[in-house]
């Protein structure tokens, strides 16, 4: 995959995990949201510029932007998923959910 791909793609998962509408990033970035849409597409690079105010939006550092993760170990899927809680470490709601996901996956063991 390239790296526009892989972009578009780790921007695409932390916009989601912020429960963000394209049109809402687009908003925060000052881009119009067919930007939004061909930047997580892979069709285009953002600007360096956008490429910091897209991490502000997401509240993530720039390095988040360009960790790819090719999760073929426990390590790597554990890194992986603790870098996402700590993305979401003040929100009782996201964090109940996944704590009743895990539990539930834990119960099928």
């Amino acid at each position: 995959m390239h790296l526009k791909k892989k972009l578009g793609a780790n921007i695409r998962k932390y916009r989601k995990l912020n429960k963000m509408t394209q049109e809402k990033l687009a908003e925060l970035v000052d881009v119009e949201i067919n930007s939004i849409s061909s930047i997580e597409t892979g069709k285009f690079f953002p600007s360096p510029d956008n490429l910091v105010k897209i991490a502000n939006a997401l509240d993530i550092s720039l390095s988040d932007l360009f960790t790819f993760y090719n999760s073929s170990t426990c390590e790597s899927y554990i890194e992986e998923i603790n870098k996402n809680i700590a993305i979401i470490q003040n929100n009782k709601e996201k964090l109940g959910a996944i704590n009743t996901f895990i539990k539930h996956i834990v119960s099928l063991s």
